[in-house]
Formats: C-alpha cells, sequence, structure tokens
C-alpha cells in the first residue's frame, strides 16, 4: 500500500485527476453540451429568432416609411382651388328668342349630298352638304368642326336633320388624320382645313355668306377661334362643351372630378398631378392656349353644356371666354346648360333636341339674339375646383423615361431569376451558382414586387374604365385600393427579409452568387422607387 502523498507533492500517475479527463469520460462527454448549455440552446435558438424578426419588422417599417417619403417627395402634388365664382342661370327655360319668329324642327325638307372639298394644299376632302328645301332667299351656313370623338364627313348625322331641317345649311368636311394623333396634333393646320370647307360652304348655292359661321365641338373649340379670328366673313360661333382652357389644365380638372366622382382615395386624387405634369418630348398641343384668339373675336358667341359632363370646366370656362371677348369689345356671348346631358349632348346614348333647337334659333334669329335674354339660362352648372397651371413632373418621371426605369428593374429582376436558374446546373457535383438557401427568399420578394406592380396597374385600368363609363362601385374602388396597398406592403417585408437572410446563410457566398443577389436586389429596389411614386406607401408627411 502506497504512503499517501505530502501535502504539495505531485499526484501519483495512477490517481485521476479532476483536470485531466480519461477516454472513457471523453467517449461519454462527446456531442454532449454541459447541463447548462443543453438546457439554454433552444432558448437561445428561440430568443434568436426574436430578434430577427423584431429587427426585419423595424427595418420593414423604416422601408415602408422612406418609400412614403420618396413618393411625397419625388413629384408634384394636386391642390386645386375650390371654384368660389359661380354662374346662376336666370332661368331654367333654355329657348332663345329674336325679334322675328324661328322655324321650328321639321318645318323643310333637306337634301343630302356628299360633295367634294379643295383645300389649299390641292388636295381634296369629301364632306356632307345638307341643304333645306323650300326656304325663300338665302338661308345662314354653318360648318362643323371635329373633336377628338369624330373625324367622319358622316358624323353629326342627327344634328344636322335637326339643325337643316329649320331651314340652315350644314355642311361636314372631313377631318384629315394624316397628321393626327395621340402624340401631335397641329391645331393651326387643321384649322386650315375647316377654313377651306367653311370658303366653300358660302359658295354654295342658296348659302347667305352673311349670316353663316361655325358649329365647333369640344376640341373643335380650339380650331373654331383661329378662324373666327383671322377669317372676317365667319359671322357666329357655336361652342358646344368647350374646354376653353389647355388640355393639360382641363385633363386635370376632368380627371380630378371623375375620381372624386368614383370614391377614389385621396392617394389617387394627389397623383393626378404627376400623371398630367409630365414632360412629354411631343404632346406639344396639351398646352395651346386658345385665349390669343379668342381675344380677337368679334362676331356673336354661344356656347352650349350638358351639366353632366364632368370633363369641361362649365363655370370656368364661360368666365374665361367672357373675359378675352372683352378685350376685343365684344359682348355678344350667351350661355346655356341643359340638364342630365353628357359631352356630347346626349342623355345616355339619345341627343337631346332642345339643345338643337335653340341652337337654330339663335343661328335664324341673329342679329337679334347675339344680346337677346337671358343670356345665361338653364340647369344650374356646378364645377367644384378651379383649373389652374399643373405643377410640372420630373424628367426621369415623364414619357418614356419612367417606361425605361420600369423596364429596367425587371431586366434586372429577371437576369437574377435566369442566373438562378443557370446556376442550379453541376459541375464536378458542384451547383454553378449555389445561393445557399438565399434564393427563395430573393425570388419570393421579386415576385411580390412584380404582383404589386401589377395590381396596381390593373387598378388604374379598372378605375378608368368606371370613370369614363359614369359608373361607381365602392367596393371596387375602395376594395382595390386596400388590396393594391397590401400587395405593396407585403412585397416590401419579402424585400427587408434578404439581407437577413444572406447574413444568415451559412458558410461565405461565391462572387457569382453574391453578384446574383446584388443584381436582384437592385431589380428590386428600382421597382420599388418606381411603384412608390405612384402613392402606394404611406408618409408621415
Amino acid at each position: 500500500m502506497a504512503p499517501p502523498p505530502r501535502e504539495g507533492s505531485p499526484p501519483s500517475p495512477d490517481e485521476p485527476r479532476a483536470d485531466r479527463a480519461t477516454p472513457q469520460a471523453g467517449a461519454e462527454n462527446a456531442g454532449s453540451p454541459p447541463a447548462e448549455e443543453a438546457g439554454a440552446g433552444p432558448a437561445a435558438g428561440a430568443a434568436r429568432r426574436v430578434r430577427t424578426r423584431q429587427r426585419r419588422a423595424i427595418a420593414w417599417i423604416a422601408v415602408v416609411l422612406l418609400l412614403g417619403m420618396w413618393g411625397t417627395w419625388a413629384g408634384p402634388r394636386w391642390n386645386p382651388q375650390p371654384m368660389r365664382t359661380l354662374i346662376v342661370p336666370e332661368t331654367s327655360d333654355t329657348s332663345i328668342k329674336g325679334a322675328a319668329p324661328t322655324a321650328p324642327r321639321g318645318a323643310y325638307q333637306v337634301r343630302t349630298t356628299t360633295v367634294s372639298v379643295p383645300t389649299r394644299d390641292g388636295s381634296a376632302i369629301p364632306a356632307t352638304l345638307k341643304i333645306p328645301l323650300g326656304v325663300q332667299g338665302l338661308v345662314p351656313g354653318m360648318v362643323f368642326v371635329h373633336g377628338t370623338g369624330t373625324s367622319s364627313h358622316q358624323a353629326f348625322a342627327e344634328e344636322t336633320d335637326v339643325i337643316a331641317s329649320t331651314g340652315i345649311a350644314t355642311l361636314v368636311p372631313q377631318k384629315r388624320t394624316n397628321d393626327y394623333s395621340t402624340t401631335h396634333r397641329d391645331y393651326t393646320a387643321l384649322a386650315r382645313d375647316y377654313e377651306d370647307s367653311f370658303g366653300y360652304l358660302l359658295g354654295s348655292q342658296g348659302v347667305d355668306p352673311r349670316r353663316s359661321g361655325l358649329y365647333a365641338v369640344s376640341e373643335g373649340c380650339y380650331m373654331g377661334p383661329i378662324i373666327a379670328a383671322s377669317n372676317p366673313r365667319v359671322s357666329y360661333v357655336v361652342m358646344v362643351s368647350a374646354p376653353v382652357l389647355p388640355i393639360r389644365t382641363q385633363g386635370a380638372l376632368a380627371a380630378d372630378s371623375y375620381m372624386r366622382n368614383l370614391g377614389a382615395p385621396r392617394q389617387i386624387i394627389d397623383v393626378i398631378a404627376k400623371i398630367v405634369g409630365q414632360q412629354f418630348e411631343d404632346f406639344a398641343y396639351i398646352d395651346f392656349d386658345v385665349s390669343e384668339y379668342q381675344r380677337r373675336m368679334t362676331m356673336p358667341v354661344l356656347m352650349v353644356y350638358g351639366t353632366n359632363d364632368m370633363s369641361m370646366p362649365m363655370v370656368q370656362a364661360p368666365l374665361t371666354l367672357r373675359r378675352d371677348l372683352e378685350k376685343a369689345g365684344n359682348t355678344a356671348l350667351t350661355v346655356r346648360y341643359y340638364k342630365g346631358a353628357s359631352h356630347g349632348l346626349k342623355v345616355g346614348k339619345v341627343l337631346l333636341i332642345p339643345p338643337m333647337q335653340d341652337v337654330s334659333d339663335w343661328v335664324n334669329g341673329l342679329p337679334s339674339t347675339a344680346h337677346a335674354k337671358p343670356r345665361v339660362a338653364g340647369a344650374r352648372p356646378v364645377q367644384a375646383y378651379m383649373g389652374g397651371k399643373v405643377a410640372p413632373a420630373p424628367k426621369l418621371a415623364s414619357g418614356m423615361s419612367i417606361v425605361l426605369i420600369v423596364a429596367t428593374g425587371l431586366l434586372l429582376v429577371s437576369s437574377a431569376g435566369l442566373l438562378s436558374l443557370a446556376g442550379m446546373l453541376r459541375r464536378r457535383g458542384r451547383r454553378l451558382i449555389d445561393l445557399r438557401g438565399c434564393g427563395r427568399w430573393l425570388h419570393s420578394a421579386s415576385a411580390g414586387i412584380c404582383l404589386a406592380c401589377v395590381v396596381f396597374v390593373a387598378y388604374i385600368v379598372t378605375l378608368a374604365y368606371y370613370a369614363t363609363s359614369y359608373q361607381r362601385n365602392s367596393v371596387v374602388v375602395q376594395g382595390g385600393w386596400l388590396l393594391c396597398q397590401a400587395t405593396a406592403l407585403s412585397a416590401a417585408w419579402l424585400f427587408v427579409g434578404v439581407p437577413f437572410r444572406w447574413r444568415e446563410a451559412p458558410g461565405r457566398l461565391s462572387w457569382p452568387a453574391r453578384a446574383t443577389m446584388a443584381i436582384g436586389l437592385a431589380g428590386q429596389a428600382v421597382l420599388f422607387l418606381s411603384l412608390a411614386y405612384w402613392g402606394l406607401y404611406p408618409s408621415l408627411g
């Protein structure tokens, strides 16, 4: 028996040491953490996941607010001023009476012929001429000036039938559209064709050249004053649904009226300025100001509106025209409003006859009807807001620029997807591009932002359909907007999750994998900025 060791002497080699693990003990303890660590492992993992979710939520809120601030800051906002000046008709009776009685509708038979009108450039355009039969003496003449929606010489068939049957010769020329498109319109050149048609009508048998004028509709009210200002033979001008204001201003006001009538969200109304204020390389005609020509008009003018025409500034336009005419010393302005009539003076699809009869009475009764009382009559017009100058949108968000930006984002996102797909091929047992579990997150975020863009575009198209068809559907309008915001916010949640997953990926990503991730995230960022520009994200401002 060995003696016990003295204090301070080294232990015997055969004696187990507290700091020396035996092979058996090592085998027993291998892979088994201490009791404290074994209990702390699951708890630590859960805590780590909670912290990650918290950081991701904070990042998501920050990204959403930044996108909202970008949408507010990046472009002009729509803030129209209330229309404080009112037009109050003197009576609801729209009839116009002159010094002598005028013929009612159907008083005369009408002869209709198709004629060829020579133009100053050496060509010819077809036109439909209607002459009343059996009238004693010469009859007034009227040339119809097309708006946006018509171009054929066979247009205005109902209107000309009624007007011609009261003893007025009418001529509807073909509108030449070879140089007329969505992006380009030359109102001066178009006016020359109508002036040539006017000259042709004055030379027609039975037409009184001293009592002939123009019947301009909508966009045609830009061309009518051009002719009237320079041609002293124009004896009168009838302006139906006249915008008077430049198309950019009128278009913004029309969009505002349509959206408010639909009950569209405030965010959608705010983007009107971003749409209408775009700096187009073409579209110069949308800033055409007809006031320059109206200030030189000295003949009597009759303005006609339907009170259900939400696209026209039916209060502001007559007030503007009155000021313009006064500069030429002209006070011969008569205004009529027809209850329930739309832009084409129709209720539903049926043309109202009273406006046509009133126009005929006014023309047949000239010059006594030029100042006949009441000067303003019919239903009371409503215009809630004034049309004003629209602030320009950034050039990067105008025309083709915004299309190219969105296309760039889609190209980057698609490229990342193709690279990821190609990276699944193996070489020597390894993937060419191994995203180490990040690919699913990256592609989910790409799909999310693309879906949000598609939903928003579909929503805008749906709004346009309901607006132009004068329909209302609060479920679609409000529910559609909530769906747009939900998809946009969900896409942002997926987007902020990608960097967190990248950070937690096992091992270091290869440079092709990092490049694929960067390309995908860059494309998503471009699409998010494009989407946020249109106001889909909330802003503290």
